[in-house]
């Protein structure tokens, strides 16, 4: 009969969990790549709706002097037109 102290056990040998395999245990490196790329992702998406956002914003602010002007035209059309003498 073979001494079996000195073979390793099959759990000695392999450090994976039970009912794992190699191909299913995850790589470290890819894992490191996978959220460095999700990072850089993250990190332009933010920079673009940062964008558009200032964009907006500035469009907006624009859009609010134009309507304070054509207000302001308007109110002092209306002014003149009621001072001023009928015939």
């Amino acid at each position: 009969m073979a001494d079996d102290s000195k073979s390793p056990s099959p759990e000695k040998l392999s450090p994976l969990p039970e009912g794992e395999s190699l191909l299913s245990q995850p790589n470290s490196d890819a894992q490191g790549q996978l959220a460095a790329a999700v990072d850089d992702l993250l990190n332009e998406l933010q920079s673009k709706f940062d964008a558009v956002s200032t964009e907006m914003f500035g469009k907006l602010d624009d859009m609010t002097k134009r309507l304070d002007e054509l207000e302001a035209s308007l109110t002092a059309a209306a002014e003149a037109g009621a001072t001023s003498p009928t015939k």
